[in-house]
């Protein structure tokens, strides 16, 4: 057979390593689903192992409780009595001199509010009447502290056996240890709270006519300076009603507003009409009507009419004679003396006009009817335009005028507002505090008793009238129940933290988030005994005679890799540990004697550089191996050597070279892997312990998963914990655990379908094949025939 290529065994390494880089949900599915909230587990288990130990401390601390409750704790007597605070129905709320002074006796009780049961049992144990009550009793009993009495006393509301409210009652009790200081006690707070009933309700209601007495001189002062302020604000800026004035204002403004608009628009209708009508006739105002008055005035128009004749004349005389002939002469000095006369004529009609007139011909030209018309329109169009701009100009001011009072008379109104509703908050406050004043002075001369008491001071007795002797020790005797269980548990857990190892395979899969691939027993066997596998005659597979339950717990673990990772299978993994002595190198080398038995070419290569273990297992030579293929570069079907079982190749670790522990990590390393995953079925590697050396990392990147061992028993958590975050650091590929070293509980066959269960255990590990194997004595050119 020849070997394979190095583009197709790079291949096959690149699917091993990829179906290790799978999601952590696919691998989740072989492993106990997390518990949700809070996990007791581990608690319980504690507890479980360590009862003996919890149980002697509970019980130890609870007996102390019980004789010390015993001996310190004294019996005490207790009495109480009780007190009815509220009228009960409504005719007695309704003859409450309260109620007649403040309800002006109307209502039958509607609107009396309740008793503040919360404020008033605060004040009945207030230190201030409590006080008072202890320095009566001291007087008979001068050995009591206040604390002691403090304690004893008691004030609450009494609850009702038949309604979910609660009565109108107040149950006052008192707990000592003699029983006539017990009475006394309740004698004397009976009456102090009658006494408050009465006494203390009338000093309040003292101190609340003092109260009000001393606020009316400010009130009044108050009331009159806001009185004052509100003449004197009226008065500055006449106002008698903000609001009415405000409203007025406003509509003021907005009728100023709507006539100059109106105004405006007229203003600007009669300018285009005049624009229009001087257009129309080219005059002035005082030039139409300075044309007006003369196309009126007969002798103007007689003289204007000659003016007009002689023009005419002239007109003909010179298509006859030249200007200077004596006819021509003689018509134009006539129509000079009737021009002379139409000035004079025009000065005396239009008088001051006459100037401005005279500029324009227009002026003294004859004015027909309708041109008189358009006069008279022009002239009244002056006029109003006139007007209507005076008109325009007085709305202008105005609206300024009104716009100015209107941006400082919200100001104005608000401070009257503002002054005017202190003013009548504190005139109600003055009409409140007098009528209060009157009706706490009617209520002060009342002298009935408002409370009543409805149980007298007695002690609690039994049926037959002895007095009830009650003791505390209870409590205690709970309490140090209690406190032992707490103590108990407490040592049993610190005890585990200090062990700080895995107790069973139930706690590895508690606090390992990998799944459990296997659990392997402890072996029966000893290490002097005869070889524990055995190969049948058929040379077909083997068996562990001295333990078939040991032969069954490697077969699990071969199913479980080759089943739960089929897809792709696993040609090459890393048997690890986290500590020294953990079992991997009998777990790699019984794995790899279970894989061979089923048909697998495997190879078993003793990576372990520091403790080589394999070859002394085996009984075979360590003259060549991996430190020389790795130092030397040579062909590795020299130094592979087959053992004694079927399909099972070893390589062993050979001489260690200086550096050959960092050649792990080194790309002829790698090379000499993918050859191997090539050529073989399985390829099992015998590490060194994460937790000391780095080369296992570099050994196990290259690998299709890692296979951790832990001992059950001996292998610490944190040393665990902190090889995981390393593995999580890295991103190492991880199949997932064995638990090692499980000591047997039970015997129950396989064959039942029950798996033994296995608890730590401190037996030897089962001493692997320990067969001489021989060397292969074959060249490169035949390696993968002779691996056949």
């Amino acid at each position: 057979m020849e070997t394979e290529p190095v583009s197709q065994v790079l291949s096959i390494s690149k699917r091993g390593r990829q179906l290790q880089e799978l999601p952590a949900l696919d691998n989740s599915e072989v492993s106990t689903p997390p518990q949700k909230g809070m996990n007791f587990r581990p608690l319980l288990r504690t507890v479980q192992r360590k009862a003996l130990l919890v149980i002697g401390i509970t019980g130890a601390v609870t007996v102390g409780a019980f004789v010390w409750a015993n001996q310190n704790i004294p019996k005490s007597y207790k009495g109480d009595f009780q007190l009815l605070v509220e009228p009960v129905t409504n005719e007695g709320r309704f003859v409450q001199p309260s109620v007649l002074t403040r309800e002006g006796g109307q209502g039958m009780g509607q609107g009396i509010s309740n008793l503040d049961y919360a404020t008033q049992l605060e004040i009945l144990r207030s230190p201030r009447i409590l006080s008072a009550i202890y320095e009566q009793v001291k007087s008979r009993y001068p050995k009591l502290n206040y604390f002691a009495f403090t304690k004893g006393f008691a004030v609450e509301r009494l609850a009702s056996e038949t309604s979910p409210e609660p009565t109108k009652i107040l149950k006052v009790s008192y707990e000592a240890e003699e029983p006539k200081q017990v009475e006394f006690v309740l004698d004397v707070a009976a009456k102090k709270y009658l006494q408050y009933s009465l006494q203390e309700r009338k000093t309040r209601i003292s101190e609340g006519v003092k109260f009000i007495d001393d606020q009316l001189p400010e009130l009044n002062a108050r009331v009159e300076s806001l009185q004052s302020q509100i003449q004197r604000l009226q008065q500055q800026n006449k106002l008698t009603d903000p609001r009415t004035q405000g409203d007025q204002l406003f509509t003021q403004v907005r009728e100023i507003n709507n006539q100059l608009a109106q105004t405006q628009r007229d203003l600007a209708e009669q300018k285009t009409l005049y624009a229009s009508l001087q257009q129309q006739l080219d005059l002035t105002p005082s030039e139409a009507i300075a044309a007006s008055a003369l196309s009126e005035d007969p002798n103007y128009r007689t003289l204007q009419a000659k003016i007009q004749e002689i023009d005419n004349k002239i007109a003909e005389e010179r298509s006859r004679f030249q200007d200077d002939n004596p006819v021509i002469q003689s018509l134009l000095a006539k129509r000079q003396n009737l021009l002379n006369l139409q000035g004079n004529e025009s000065n005396r009609i239009v008088g001051e006009n006459a100037a401005e007139a005279t500029g324009n011909p227009k002026v003294e030209a004859f004015q027909n009817s309708v041109r008189i018309g358009l006069i008279q329109r022009l002239v009244e169009s002056a006029n109003q335009i006139e007007l209507l701009e005076v008109r325009n100009q007085a709305l202008t001011q105005t609206k300024k005028a009104m716009e100015r009072q209107a941006q400082i008379f919200p100001s104005i109104a608000r401070e009257y507002n503002a002054i005017q509703g202190q003013l009548e908050i504190a005139n109600r406050t003055r009409e409140q505090l007098l009528t209060q004043r009157e009706t706490l002075r009617v209520e002060a001369a009342q002298k009935q008793v408002p409370w009543e008491i409805v149980s007298k001071p007695h002690l609690v007795t039994d049926p037959t009238g002895n007095p009830i002797a009650s003791s505390k020790a209870k409590p205690i005797k709970i309490g140090g129940l209690l406190a032992g269980l707490l103590l108990g548990v407490g040592t049993a857990v610190l005890i585990e933290k200090i062990r700080n190892i895995f107790y069973n395979d139930k706690e590895l899969e508690d606090d390992i988030p990998l799944p459990m691939l296997g659990i392997i027993p402890v072996y029966k066997g000893s290490r002097k005994a005869q070889p524990a596998f055995v190969e049948s005659a058929e040379g077909t597979g083997g068996s562990y005679q001295n333990d078939p339950e040991f032969q069954k717990a490697f077969d699990s673990l071969y199913a479980s890799i080759r089943f739960l990772f089929s897809d792709p299978p696993v040609r090459s993994l890393a048997v690890c540990s986290a500590g020294h002595e953990d079992g991997k190198s009998t777990v790699a080398l019984n794995l790899a004697q279970t894989a061979a038995s089923m048909g697998q070419r495997v190879l078993l290569v003793d990576a372990n550089l520091r403790q080589p273990q394999i070859h002394e297992r085996l009984g075979i030579p360590n003259q060549k191996g991996l430190c020389d293929l790795l130092a030397k570069k040579l062909a590795p079907n020299e130094f592979i050597q087959k053992s004694a079982i079927d399909n099972l190749f070893v390589l062993t670790t050979g001489q260690l070279q200086p550096n050959s522990t960092k050649l792990l990590g080194s790309a002829q390393m790698q090379y000499l892997m993918e050859e191997f995953q090539a050529t073989f079925d399985l390829v099992v590697y015998d590490t060194a312990q994460f937790g000391s050396f780095m080369d296992t990392n570099f050994l196990a990147a290259h690998t299709d998963g890692i296979l951790m061992v832990v001992a059950v028993g001996k292998t610490k958590r944190t040393l665990v914990m902190q090889v995981l975050d390393q593995l999580n650091t890295y991103r190492l590929p991880t199949l997932g655990v064995v638990a090692n070293h499980l000591k047997r509980n039970t015997h129950i066959p396989y064959e039942t379908g029950t798996a033994p269960e296995w608890n730590s255990g401190a037996e030897e590990l089962p001493p692997a094949h320990q067969t001489a194997g021989k060397w292969l004595g074959y060249n490169p050119d035949n390696f993968n025939e002779t691996m056949s």
